[in-house]
């Protein structure tokens, strides 16, 4: 399960994709702040290679929507708005609660008890990045029990444009989490797709509000109207 949906980055990246997770990162760090001018030449130089994967990673972005090309100008960075995040969580709560529809028909036993066990890893965990890393793998299992390679396949195109840190589980919502997951655990087990579904849509609900407000504390949206 070492893929987007899990959260983890495959183990040899193009250079594209190096490049789209170093302009991600940019972009949400707000080294390159709304309307800034992307200057290919100078990342391609900063980063280590050739202009080639730096376009292509443009590209991607113009595509995602994180960056804009004007004509005879350049591309720019587009400014993120707070229901931006609240529309692509929206989009992920509709995908995943059909998703573990799905796995509470298909999971199994085997499954059951990887989610127990990484379970008690996010409740355990001492740092934000362990804790991040468990909890995508653990959604990777839900996903994956589901049985179908096009609500995957969705997943991990919307996995793409947020960065993992930016997702559900830091903060006050943790707790809230926790307990969410062992809801999702206890639906799964009784095959009760009906519950496990909601309990994926008000993990959604919680996930977006957390990562609006880490955005937040970093400053993400100071000096703009959202």
């Amino acid at each position: 399960m070492k893929d987007e949906v899990a959260g983890r980055p495959p183990e040899h990246k193009s250079l594209k994709q190096i490049a789209i997770d170093e302009l991600r990162r940019r972009i949400f760090t707000r080294e390159l702040g709304p309307g800034t001018r992307v200057d290919q030449v100078a990342i391609a130089k900063e980063m280590g290679m050739s202009r080639i994967p730096v376009r292509e990673a443009i590209s991607a972005l113009v595509v995602e929507g994180m960056l804009e090309m004007k004509p005879r100008r350049g591309t720019f960075v587009v400014p993120l708005r707070k229901s931006d995040i609240a529309d692509h969580y929206w989009v992920m709560a509709m995908i995943s609660t059909r998703t573990i529809e799905r796995a509470a028909e298909h999971i199994t036993p085997e499954a059951i008890a990887q989610l127990e066990s990484l379970a008690d890893g996010m409740e355990a965990a001492v740092t934000h990045e362990g804790r991040e890393r468990l909890n995508f793998e653990f959604h990777s299992i839900i996903n994956h029990s589901a049985d179908s390679r096009r609500l995957l396949s969705v997943l991990r195109g919307l996995g793409r444009p947020i960065p993992l840190r930016y997702y559900e589980s830091h903060g006050k919502f943790a707790k809230q989490a926790d307990r969410e997951h062992r809801e999702m655990i206890a639906a799964l087990k009784s095959g009760d797709s009906e519950r496990a579904a909601a309990v994926m849509a008000n993990h959604f609900d919680n996930g977006v509000q957390d990562s609006i407000a880490v955005l937040e504390d970093q400053g993400f949206w100071e000096d703009s109207e959202d």
